[in-house]
């Protein structure tokens, strides 16, 4: 089974050119999307700890494994889990608010859809610094998480032990040397902007981008994104808007995406300007494919295309769109996605 990723000669062609500059430290390979300081040296490895839940003892992994190797071994850790799991994925945040978001999915989903969620995007979830990918049974707390630093992580009883530490040892990962690429200085970059440094096409671009994934996976799997704010901690209150809105054109053979930049102190505000802007563009078919709370001190009106040229600061801008970023066209692929009801996870 192709992945994603190489459904086509000219998706693996560039992917096999952006593997070919792979950072590799004394044979540990380093993710696509991790940029280590020139002082970083990670070694394959497991730390364990103890913890003490309300459910019981929870026994806490945390593996350090060159990134060829994490997909197999995932693959065996995933035959430990039950048949029916939820899906977990966290995301670097763009909302001023949030370091990352984390979004579940419906609860019991299948082993099998599990898998071919996770084979269909491997390299997403093994080499996108900006994407953690894993699956958890809610009744036992059983968790297999792939982070953002893509060390993998288990929670789990002491049940699953034994078949565990046989699988890690398999592997060769009971090392008490072991070094993690999060001990050290390091940068995050998306699959995305790596495929843009290689001056591929908007259109490939497009294609490694997490965020068009993972909208497209929550109409199949009910991804919604869990409220993690903590009130002591908001920056700038829920009032400037980065709203990108995807639509579907008259033919149902283009699609557009378009951000606009929004005003409006609370999500049903927000979404009621996008259905009117919607509506007097006569666009049938849309969805909003993004979202977040932004600085507006941050947005210079030269870089948009604002729809008051009176009102140039987005700070002291009225309720309202306040601009419009240029109208990205593409062909449509799975038309199905803008028939679904506008069901957006409220993250406020």
């Amino acid at each position: 089974m192709h992945s994603y990723f190489e459904k086509s000669e000219k998706r693996r062609r560039i992917l096999n050119k952006i593997k070919s500059r792979r950072i590799i430290i004394d044979k540990f390979n380093i993710p696509l999307g991790i940029v280590p300081s020139e002082y970083v040296y990670p070694m394959e490895g497991t730390k364990i700890e103890l913890k003490n839940t309300d459910n019981g003892d929870i026994y806490s992994y945390k593996i350090s494994v060159s990134a060829e190797k994490i997909f197999s071994l995932y693959m065996k850790l995933l035959k430990l889990f039950p048949s029916y799991g939820t899906m977990v994925i966290e995301r670097i945040s763009e909302d001023v608010n949030r370091d990352f978001d984390v979004l579940m999915s419906d609860p019991d989903i299948s082993l099998n859809e599990i898998r071919k969620v996770f084979k269909r995007y491997n390299e997403l979830w093994i080499e996108c610094g900006f994407v953690g990918f894993g699956v958890i049974d809610e009744l036992t707390e059983f968790e297999i998480f792939i982070n953002l630093n893509k060390e993998i992580e288990i929670n789990t009883s002491y049940k699953n032990i034994k078949k565990i530490n046989r699988i890690l040892n398999s592997y060769k990962l009971f090392n008490d040397e072991v070094s993690f690429i999060s001990d050290y200085e390091h940068i995050h970059y998306s699959l995305s902007s790596i495929v843009a440094d290689e001056g591929c096409s908007e259109n490939y671009e497009y294609i490694f981008d997490y965020y068009d994934i993972i909208n497209n996976l929550k109409s199949d799997y009910g991804f919604t994104t869990v409220n993690l704010n903590d009130l002591n901690n908001i920056i700038k209150m829920p009032k400037w808007w980065n709203v990108t809105v995807k639509g579907l054109g008259k033919c149902q053979k283009r699609t557009f995406m378009s951000t606009y930049y929004i005003v409006a102190s609370t999500i049903e505000e927000m979404e009621t300007l996008i259905d009117e802007k919607m509506n007097d563009m006569k666009v049938d078919y849309y969805y909003i494919y993004d979202f977040y709370n932004v600085d507006p001190n941050n947005y210079n009106y030269e870089n948009v295309n604002v729809a008051d040229i009176h009102n140039v600061s987005f700070e002291r801008a009225p309720f309202g769109i306040w601009g419009q970023s240029d109208v990205f066209i593409c062909k449509a692929k799975n038309i199905a996605s803008y028939y679904i009801n506008k069901n957006y996870a409220r993250t406020y």
